[in-house]
């Protein structure tokens, strides 16, 4: 038994001539799985038709417009840095294919290993000064200075840490606002 346009019969919401109408009671007379369609097709519709809408909760629709007017503005925040580090990357490209194109990326390249170089040189020279003035003075001297210099650098050390933890672990005060 073919049950396909009967099924459509009951699904569709079509009006059917009076033979169409009593092919289908007498076919569900005798179809147990039509008939359950059927039954359970009315009883859906009627679920669909009769139920209630449940109303939102007071003040709904401001927040819902809130958070559109807040989601917009951050997308308008994207879209501007995503355009500006577009066109900061395109002016970096530009400018760097101009300097590979004249010539000048080189000369700028090896300018900088020389200043590099240079810097690496003058900090050996100066650490060679001071080691000899260092080598020069007496013991006392340099255990002193030495102990000066790890208690000053241990203290600015603690005093960092005792800050950040400080601010980091700040109750607000009565005046200040909360912002989000």
């Amino acid at each position: 038994m073919k049950h396909s346009q009967f099924e459509h019969w009951i699904l569709d919401d079509i009006a059917l001539s009076v033979d169409q109408g009593k092919s289908l009671e007498a076919h569900l007379t005798g179809c147990k799985e039509c008939r359950q369609l059927k039954t359970g097709w009315d009883a859906s519709r009627n679920l669909l038709t009769t139920a209630i809408l449940a109303s939102p909760a007071p003040g709904f629709t401001i927040r819902w417009q809130d958070t559109i007017a807040r989601k917009y503005r951050l997308e308008k925040v994207r879209r501007f840095r995503l355009t500006l580090a577009g066109l900061l990357m395109l002016a970096f490209a530009a400018s760097l294919t101009y300097m590979v194109a004249s010539g000048s990326f080189l000369h700028i390249l090896a300018n900088f290993f020389t200043s590099i170089a240079q810097l690496v040189i003058a900090i050996t020279n100066g650490l060679s000064t001071l080691g000899y003035w260092i080598s020069r003075m007496p013991l006392a001297v340099t255990l002193t200075a030495g102990f000066m210099l790890f208690g000053m650098l241990t203290a600015f050390i603690l005093t960092a840490a005792f800050t950040l933890w400080n601010v980091n672990n700040r109750k607000q005060l009565a005046h200040e606002i909360v912002s989000d």
